[in-house]
């Protein structure tokens, strides 16, 4: 059993986590009329029993207008029926010393026609009127139009309305006995549009270098922590992949730098959008292929850009996000200080119980305590068109195993072809 996995820590808002280990956010796409379902308390209540330190949930949208997917949890209705569904979640976790974050997202650009309390010939908010970009070729082009369309640059007033969106969820985020919240800013959503350059093009307060670029996330920052109590927890989830070259990581730098000047407890480091869905598929070329491999440090996606902010915030606690996939890789990815807490994903899905039941399990040799997890099947001709659609089928699978009975084991053999779905307009995170 690994030491340092099964040590806890404290956040800087005195929140004790038990352990080190995190369910990061995955879209459950199992929303009752844009509220939290019985599925969703019984997936959480099974991932509490399973000894995890922390749960993010999946997408939480501040916007009913907005929206990832019809079947996301989104601000919505009256606040007393929200209040109520919200809190049957949160109670479904309770006496396992398990704590609860909702993760609070706006999709910008993201979000499909036909998605939302929008009319299907409302164009969606961006930064700047710039398209997602799924592909030079003309299928590629023709589903983003088809799909997306070309969304509006946003006004002074949007950008004030989603300051006070986000705020609002975390306040009702707070009074649902959830112990903190997560603050959406990558894989490609509204608010990583604004902080990369590829898709923020104003030369206003918002835009124009990246410390223009971050303000609307500290500005939200700023103001949900006027509204909740300082116990309460305010992560941030930023993009690593976004920044490729060195002038790339010198503005995430100076972005994270940014961030962590504000009260929050801790960074969540991951990767991907529709535009690079490269983490988004279990077969990524990030992903450890060999038992060697995955006994190193280098098991996680995203270690060596932790590595660099380490260097430069010793102070900031660090969760890194996707590819672990042994208690091996995870021991060296602390032992090495590149992170604090780690984020595990799909293999959460196929292995609900992995803390008790591999990770801190003292049955089970180190070498023995693996939890890789299978690919999905198809993706045709499309996927290589558009180069999100294999990611999309992805998605497909593991939400479908979500959707699993909750008393049943989550599937392990092959789930069915999923390619005839619009997979292509669903992002797992």
């Amino acid at each position: 059993m690994d030491g340092a996995a099964s040590s806890s820590i404290q956040l800087r808002c005195g929140l004790v986590l038990k352990n080190r280990l995190v369910k990061t956010a995955m879209s459950e796409k199992m929303a009752d009329n844009l509220l939290p379902s019985a599925n969703h308390r019984a997936l959480y209540r099974r991932w509490a029993e399973g000894g995890w330190a922390v749960l993010i949930t999946g997408n939480i949208m501040v916007s009913d207008r907005y929206l990832g997917s019809n079947e996301d949890v989104a601000v919505t209705g009256t606040t007393s029926a929200l209040l109520q569904s919200w809190s049957e979640w949160t109670a479904s976790t309770k006496n396992q010393n398990c704590h609860m974050i909702a993760q609070l997202n706006h999709p910008g650009r993201q979000s499909p026609i036909g998605t939302g309390k929008r009319s299907i010939f409302a164009k969606t908010i961006a930064p700047s009127a710039i398209p997602i970009n799924l592909g030079d070729n003309i299928v590629a082009k023709l589903i983003r139009m088809l799909v997306f369309g070309t969304p509006r640059a946003m006004t002074r007033y949007d950008i004030d309305v989603v300051i006070a969106q986000f705020t609002e969820a975390a306040r009702l985020a707070y009074q649902a006995g959830f112990q903190g919240v997560e603050v959406h800013a990558a894989h490609g959503f509204l608010l990583s549009q604004f902080m990369s350059p590829n898709s923020n093009q104003r030369d206003d307060e918002f835009g124009g270098s990246a410390d223009k670029r971050v303000e609307l996330v500290l500005r939200i920052i700023r103001s949900i922590r006027k509204e909740v109590p300082k116990s309460f927890c305010v992560g941030v989830k930023i993009n690593s992949a976004d920044f490729k070259d060195e002038e790339g990581m010198a503005e995430m730098l100076r972005q994270i730098k940014l961030i962590q000047e504000e009260e929050i407890d801790y960074i969540n480091l991951s990767g991907g959008s529709f535009e690079d869905p490269q983490m988004m598929s279990t077969n990524s070329s990030l992903q450890p292929n060999s038992a060697e491999s995955r006994s190193s440090v280098r098991e996680g996606f995203f270690l060596r850009t932790s590595e660099e902010i380490r260097r430069r915030f010793s102070d900031l606690t660090l969760l890194v996000t996707g590819g672990f996939r042994s208690r091996n890789g995870i021991a060296g990815a602390l032992d090495k200080n590149a992170c604090d807490l780690i984020g595990i994903g799909r293999p959460a899905v196929k292995y609900p119980e992995l803390p008790s039941k591999i990770m801190f399990n003292e049955d089970i040799s180190d070498s023995e305590a693996g939890f890789d997890v299978e690919s999905a099947p198809g993706g045709g001709w499309l996927a290589s068109k558009i180069r999100s659609v294999g990611a999309g089928v992805e998605t497909k699978y593991w939400v479908a195993a979500m959707k699993c009975s909750p008393s049943d084991k989550p599937p392990v053999k092959p789930l069915p072809d999923l390619t005839t779905d619009s997979q292509w307009s669903s992002s797992p995170f």
